[in-house]
């Protein structure tokens, strides 16, 4: 397949997150006017620009398009967001196997992905760099591979293209997300531990006997599941800087125990039997074991939120929340808002 085919129109495919559409209009509308529609521009978010069409496969689409692509230009604009997308439209783009593609980043944030820190991008907040991507844009004989010359008859470093990359320059300003944004910042409602189960574990739980499974499970879980990942307030719940590895849920009551000996383990027995159920691939039945929390004395009860099985790694993950309840004053009971009607 040619980058260009027969002589057609050079293509350029703007590779964007949907939420940036601003940027990739501003970006559209300038390479079509100042082309003089001489390119065509795949814009997937646009509807006057080429794009997907109803009905048929999205990635095949976006393959065959981004294949005839002789340019990409990649809208970047925050770090802390999902690229995975954009990454494998320029991961299609660039395959050694496909017509000479060239791969442009837009840098509308304060830095860049790490595959483009070696090649020359182009700061959008940047007159300077808007202008020499507009000279080389209009004027290069090679911006458009396979073309076969400039796009323009614009003279390079010339006033008329001054003045196109003044207005490009003057249009983006206003659609570029704020050039300082705050840190994200999150924080769990409630302490989380992850725990991790082999699925020859796993199977062994669902092979065994209906009446024996909950002993069997019981067994299976205190040695066998482990704890994988945990936030520091499910460190403070345990009072430990932090969770070994090969830690499981046995030693993990062990610890609990130290500092409750003559306390109840009704929640360990609640635990277990919702990873036996989430094991079994079934939604598990809440039970509210109750447990009071080593460093302090709020009262918590383990609640499976996620299952997530991982055939590549042979294991099964369990999320687990330790949600907080109130306990009335004589501490018989959990204090529970009841609507009026």
């Amino acid at each position: 397949m040619s980058s260009n085919p027969g002589g057609s129109k050079p293509l350029l495919f703007i590779s964007h997150k949907h939420a940036d559409r601003n940027i990739a209009d501003v970006i559209r509308s300038f390479i079509t006017i100042y082309s003089g529609g001489r390119v065509t521009v795949f814009q997937s978010s646009s509807a006057w620009a080429d794009a997907p069409k109803v009905g048929r496969n999205l990635n095949k689409q976006l393959r065959e398009t981004l294949w005839k692509s002789s340019v990409v230009i990649l809208v970047y604009t925050a770090p802390d967001q999902d690229w995975n997308y954009c990454m494998w439209e320029c991961g299609v783009a660039s395959h050694p196997q496909s017509p000479d593609t060239k791969i442009i980043l837009f840098q509308c944030a304060d830095s860049s992905p790490a595959l483009f820190s070696e090649q020359v991008n182009v700061n959008v907040r940047d007159l300077v760099d808007v202008q020499k991507f507009t000279d080389e844009f209009l004027t290069a004989p090679d911006f458009f591979s396979g073309f076969g010359g400039p796009i323009s008859e614009f003279q390079p470093h010339g006033q008329e293209v001054a003045s196109a990359a003044a207005d490009f320059y003057q249009k983006l300003q206003p659609v570029l997300p704020p050039e300082k944004e705050d840190p994200s910042v999150e924080w769990p409602a409630y302490p989380f531990l992850q725990f991790e189960l082999s699925l020859q574990l796993v199977d062994r739980i669902q092979k065994a006997e209906v009446q024996e499974r909950p002993q069997v499970a019981k067994d299976i879980i205190l040695k066998g599941c482990l704890v994988c990942a945990a936030d520091r307030f499910a460190e403070q719940l345990f009072g430990v800087p932090s969770f070994p590895n090969g830690t499981n849920i046995g030693q993990l009551a062990d610890i609990w125990r130290q500092k409750y000996p003559d306390s109840t383990s009704k929640w360990i027995e609640a635990l277990c039997s919702q990873i036996m159920d989430g094991a079994m691939w079934r939604f598990p039945t809440p039970i509210w074991g109750l447990m009071r929390g080593v460093s302090d004395d709020t009262w918590y009860a383990p609640v499976l939120n996620r299952v997530r099985k991982i055939p590549s790694m042979q294991i099964m993950q369990f999320h687990i929340y330790f949600y907080k309840f109130d306990i009335s004053s004589d501490g018989r009971c959990v204090n529970i808002n009841i609507p009026s009607n």
